[in-house]
């Protein structure tokens, strides 16, 4: 990391610099403050150090100690202004290569400022948009379409077949033909050895701004909506539909065909079975809303930790 002064990165931030202009090469977080770092702070009950010189992004009414060695900028947001100032200054760019032990089929279309980790395998007719890192070992299928600034980690699969089939009368299963594709959008970021399935006839679309953890798995003809977030270990089932701004948390299923509304929160380990409307927030094995949740749990002492014997 190279030496940033405190102005470049309040400057960056479009906001002032509050103390000296003191040399930053590194970030810190605040159980291990190091000298000349930055760091954040995002409630006012937290002591930071005043006696070394680091650089600390705080809320807009964070009292500052007026004999403090430290620097300051005032923001509205300190742990995402802190991401850019991360992301700006102490963030290695890619290579922009891609590795010589890379496959790469035929009639592949691949923007400028595209990296291609090694081993990766990338099919006929691919699109790659400019600026799109893809990692280690990937494979992205025939036909996927990935758009710019997206970043595609190790061990991804995009547009294998899913995993769908229809029946003989004597129970002898049958493939379905898989013949969509997977369309990735703009500033799309896919976790570790996360799998999405091309469509069977429709495509399989992951909309603008879509973050999807590790170890996910999306089934043929879902659609993703922009800014949605879907966490590690979650499982959408076929023909899903997730609106805008959704948040699916971790090791949550949800079985298919059903629609999602924009602004949904789907609590950790949930099983959704029916269509959420927009701006619920729901939860457990039925995703019961949240509320009704509660509500129950309150009315039968459910969690009570002191139980009571039955004879009291």
């Amino acid at each position: 990391m190279g030496n940033i002064e405190a102005l470049e990165i309040a400057n960056f931030l479009e906001k002032e610099l509050i103390g000296e202009n003191i040399i930053i090469n590194n970030v810190s977080s605040l159980n291990n403050l190091r000298t000349n770092s930055v760091s954040f702070i995002t409630k006012d009950n937290i002591k930071e150090s005043f006696d070394k010189n680091i650089l600390y992004l705080i809320t807009l009414d964070k009292k500052i100690n007026k004999n403090s060695l430290a620097s300051y900028i005032r923001v509205k947001n300190p742990r995402l202004a802190f991401a850019k100032a991360i992301e700006r200054f102490f963030i290695k760019e890619s290579s922009n290569s891609i590795d010589k032990l890379a496959y790469i089929g035929n009639n592949v279309k691949i923007a400028k400022n595209v990296s291609i980790g090694r081993y990766s395998i990338i099919g006929d007719d691919v699109e790659i948009g400019e600026n799109t890192v893809i990692r280690n070992n990937v494979t992205i299928h025939s036909n996927t379409i990935i758009g710019k600034n997206s970043l595609i980690k190790s061990g991804v699969v995009l547009g294998e077949d899913g995993f769908g089939f229809d029946f003989e009368e004597d129970g002898t299963p049958i493939k379905l033909p898989h013949l969509g594709r997977v369309l990735i959008g703009d500033y799309v970021e896919i976790g570790a050895n996360t799998v999405i399935a091309k469509g069977t006839l429709d495509d399989t679309i992951i909309e603008n701004y879509v973050k999807i953890d590790a170890l996910v798995h999306i089934a043929h003809n879902c659609r993703i909506g922009e800014k949605s977030m879907i966490i590690a270990l979650s499982q959408i089932s076929g023909s899903v539909i997730i609106g805008k701004k959704s948040w699916i948390s971790p090791s949550s299923t949800i079985i298919q065909k059903r629609i999602i509304g924009d602004n949904v929160k789907v609590g950790i380990g949930s099983v959704v079975i029916s269509d959420i409307l927009d701006n619920k927030t729901v939860m457990g094995l039925d995703a019961i809303e949240a509320i009704d949740v509660f509500r129950f749990k309150k009315k039968n002492s459910y969690g009570n930790n002191k139980l009571k014997d039955k004879n009291e």
